[in-house]
């Protein structure tokens, strides 16, 4: 009798493992997976796949595809591992929307900072970053103000062929406009 109880223990345990693997399959899919037409329970926006997990805080603002990363604090002496978290370096800013033509109080990452720079300011980075590199309802929902201040529909827009407007094209690319551009000057 103990030797079936055992057993019987043994594959209840082994249900019960195989259960929590199944829910937290369910879960990972859930998280990545498109819910269309679905409203958040908290904000009542609709759901949006930015394709991997985000933080709420990543969502809710400007971080430029950071998120918060997680790994160990190795300590030197004994090599003791203690779980810790990375957050994104964000500042709380007010940048200038030209479009707009008002600042726009936004909290963004140093990083995001950067690549705005790059971009030519906060409209050439909105409209020139795909969403799932933006991961950000403020980014969609500033973008969408964007659009709508210029005259354009989102379904008409398409990002230029050079890329984000302060980087430089490929080399090719600008060959191919410098011959274009002394061809023009030598015509006139």
């Amino acid at each position: 009798a103990s030797s079936e109880r055992r057993r019987s223990v043994v594959g209840a345990s082994s249900e019960r493992r195989r259960g929590a693997r199944t829910l937290a399959a369910r879960r990972r899919d859930r998280s990545t997976r498109p819910n269309a037409g679905e409203k958040d329970l908290m904000t009542g926006r609709s759901v949006i796949n930015f394709g991997r997990i985000v933080a709420k805080r990543v969502k809710n603002n400007l971080f430029g595809g950071k998120n918060v990363n997680t790994g160990n604090m190795i300590s030197e002496d004994g090599g003791n591992k203690t779980r810790r978290r990375w957050k994104p370096n964000a500042q709380r800013k007010r940048l200038y929307s030209e479009a707009l033509d008002e600042l726009v109080r936004v909290n963004v990452t140093t990083y995001a900072l950067r690549w705005i720079d790059k971009a030519g300011g906060l409209d050439a980075y909105l409209l020139n970053t795909t969403p799932q590199k933006l991961m950000s309802y403020k980014a969609l929902e500033l973008r969408k103000r964007v659009l709508d201040a210029k005259g354009i529909k989102e379904s008409e827009w398409k990002r230029p062929p050079g890329g984000l407007g302060g980087i430089r094209p490929p080399r090719s690319q600008r060959e191919a406009d410098a011959a274009a551009a002394a061809a023009a000057d030598a015509n006139a």
